[in-house]
């Protein structure tokens, strides 16, 4: 059977050892100890008061009679001064004032310092008795003192001890005395019962407390155990502490408290540090259909009240469903990406090949002019170049050639890409304006690089092609340990829908384009480590931002590229 988990900082109480029973003890302990006490008091030649045989004789009937009922709670409820019956602890409570009255009756009535223990019988009333009956233990006090004080003055009882010895007593002191007594019984009892409503108040706290607690603690217990995912704790040295019923049905098996976690989830615990933190975790177990499943989930240290890892706490999935489910959505994607390039590569190949078409058609008749014979042959030369630059392009896109970074020296590829822009007769009449290129060596394959600006720059050609006054920029600012490139034009700009497609293939907004440009431009920027941003508004230009790394001077024995 599975333990019980346990909220955190919840613990089961132990049972609370039974405190004894007040009355009875007190009785036991006074009336054992004055009778030893007046026992070895008298001394040689002097004489006992009055009544000594009675009061020792009295001490030891309160003694045998405690003894008795110290047995008997013992054969009955296990302990010598356990709490009987409410029947019993009255009488106790009862015996208990006379056995008081008894010993102050002997030690001087009149004296006014002996009333004060009235107060045990009636601060014992408290965790007994209702506020009402601990009231009746204070009036019976009073009026057993006022009792005998009163039977002493009036001669009707002997003179006992040290009280009723003189007869004719100041009747002034004895009021004092009386009031004195009366006031300190009662105060006393003012004091108990305000006692007794603190604890009947702090009872009930506590067990509303308790009760909340135990509330929580099954609320816990319901939501853990209704947990679809696995939950496992475990001490500082891997062993199950708990687990709930998820747990058994995902690892297929029963988790004893005890067994080592290694033998059912191979999740790793060691790898916290000093510091551990919550990490993931994925690993495969064995079926006992001989296939597999892979489970994976968190796992986290359960930390003490002082803050001290006290063990580990794994959460934990069956992953095998879920794995399976997005391995067929990553072929179904790849799947509608290969028909998404197949149907743009088609369109971007039906208007070439249908001009091809109709060049092979014309051809076919000898007996057109010369004139069109040369034009069609111009037409069906440019469009087989077209055709050939978006199939090289679209292999490029498919299948991307090796790529290796290094170390580049920035100035020596700005001139490659000037001398790239004046030696094409496109550019022409489109000046290109660079500026702010810093002296440092970036992060970059050569090939990739030229070929990243060659398309940029290539775009900024055709958005503004026509424009009155073109104009086409690259700008260089370093930033930290990184470069900011940024080429921009003033060209047609683009809107928020072409923005959010630019890079996907075949989606060219320019008629002679090929519509892999800014897909191989993006590509190379992933596979460089760089990062691109593009900023666009219609009729307003384009800029685009790319941020590349900065690195060290190579040593001069390596590969690193000066241009």
């Amino acid at each position: 059977m599975k333990p019980a988990l346990q909220p955190p900082g919840v613990r089961s109480p132990a049972p609370p050892a039974a405190p004894p029973f007040l009355p009875l003890a007190f009785r036991f302990g006074a009336s054992f100890g004055l009778m030893v006490l007046q026992a070895a008091l008298p001394g040689a030649g002097e004489q006992p008061p009055p009544g000594t045989g009675v009061y020792l004789g009295g001490l030891a009937l309160f003694f045998l009679e405690a003894l008795w009922e110290a047995s008997r709670s013992q054969r009955m409820l296990g302990a010598p001064f356990a709490t009987p019956a409410l029947g019993w602890v009255r009488a106790n409570l009862m015996l208990s004032v006379g056995f008081v009255a008894f010993a102050i009756a002997f030690q001087g009535i009149e004296q006014e310092r002996f009333a004060t223990l009235y107060i045990f019988p009636v601060l014992a009333s408290a965790f007994y008795l209702s506020i009402p009956e601990i009231v009746g233990i204070g009036l019976l006090s009073a009026a057993a003192h006022i009792a005998l004080l009163l039977s002493f003055a009036a001669g009707l009882l002997v003179p006992f001890g040290l009280s009723g010895r003189e007869a004719e007593a100041d009747s002034g002191m004895r009021a004092f005395v009386l009031a004195f007594a009366t006031l300190q019984i009662f105060g006393a009892t003012l004091v108990v019962v305000l006692i007794r409503r603190s604890l009947e108040s702090l009872r009930q706290t506590l067990t509303e407390s308790e009760a909340a607690v135990v509330d929580l603690s099954a609320l816990y217990q319901r939501v853990v155990d209704s947990l679809l995912s696995g939950l496992i704790t475990t001490d500082l040295e891997g062993r199950i502490t708990s687990a709930n019923p998820s747990a058994e049905v995902i690892l297929m098996r029963r988790l004893p408290s005890g067994t080592p976690l290694a033998e059912v989830l191979p999740a790793d615990l060691d790898r916290g540090g000093l510091q551990p933190r919550e990490r993931r975790f994925e690993c495969v177990i064995p079926t006992p259909e001989g296939g597999e499943r892979l489970v994976g989930g968190n796992v986290g240290p359960i930390r003490g009240s002082e803050g001290g890892q006290t063990g580990h706490l794994l959460l934990f999935q069956d992953l095998t469903e879920i794995k399976a489910l997005e391995e067929r959505t990553r072929l179904s994607e790849r799947l509608a990406a290969v028909g998404e390039l197949s149907s743009g590569l088609a369109h971007e190949l039906r208007n070439p090949l249908a001009s091809i078409l109709g060049c092979v058609q014309i051809l076919k008749d000898p007996m057109h002019p010369q004139p069109m014979l040369e034009r069609v042959l111009g037409i069906l030369g440019r469009e087989s170049q077209r055709v050939s630059g978006i199939l090289t392009s679209f292999l490029d896109y498919a299948r991307p050639g090796p790529i290796r970074v290094r170390a580049l020296w920035l100035p020596g590829l700005v001139d490659g890409l000037w001398e790239s822009w004046e030696t094409d007769t496109r550019n022409e009449g489109i000046p290109l304006g660079v500026s702010g290129v810093p002296p440092v060596w970036v992060a970059g394959d050569p090939l990739s690089f030229h070929q990243v600006f060659t398309n940029l720059l290539s775009n900024a050609r055709k958005a503004v092609t026509g424009l009155p006054a073109p104009s086409v920029k690259v700008h260089f600012e370093t930033a930290e340990d990184r470069l900011e490139a940024v080429v921009a034009d003033n060209g047609q700009g683009m809107d928020a829908d072409q923005l959010s497609k630019l890079f996907v293939p075949f989606s060219s907004f320019f008629e002679d384009g090929t519509g892999l440009g800014m897909s191989l431009v993006y590509q190379f920027v992933q596979r460089m480590g760089w990062e691109i941003r593009v900023q666009s508004e219609p009729k307003a230009g384009t800029s685009v931002h790319l941020l590349i790394p900065i690195l060290p001077e190579p040593p001069s024995d390596s590969d690193g590229q000066r241009g």
